[in-house]
């Protein structure tokens, strides 16, 4: 294909194993509150409290991409492995992070 022509699908990959629940869920809190107006009760709505995460929420939290330039995004799933769980929705959230010492 010639450059600027077209287009065409491509499939990116990434497979987790999660091995420490409660950084994976500060991570993704630390995330959540980068976002205008977000509050600790969204956070928790979102991806569940820190004592019972809702991992997948929080995988997706942290791994949804960012606007690529020239591409539009097709599809974002996460689901664990063989659980037969829906996929998590995409979440659009600012891309930095922002420490809050009540996670941290």
């Amino acid at each position: 294909m010639a450059f600027g022509t077209g287009a065409s699908s491509y499939t990116v990959s990434l497979t987790l194993s999660v091995a420490d629940v409660r950084a994976l869920w500060s991570a993704a809190a630390d995330r959540a509150l980068a976002a205008p107006g977000m509050t600790l009760a969204d956070v928790l709505d979102t991806i569940g409290p820190r004592e019972d995460p809702s991992i997948v929420d929080c995988i997706a939290m942290l791994t949804s991409p960012a606007a690529i330039a020239g591409c539009a995004l097709e599809s974002f799933e996460v689901a664990e492995a063989d659980a037969g769980l829906a996929p998590a929705q995409i979440i659009q959230l600012p891309t930095q992070a922002v420490l809050r010492a009540a996670h941290a």
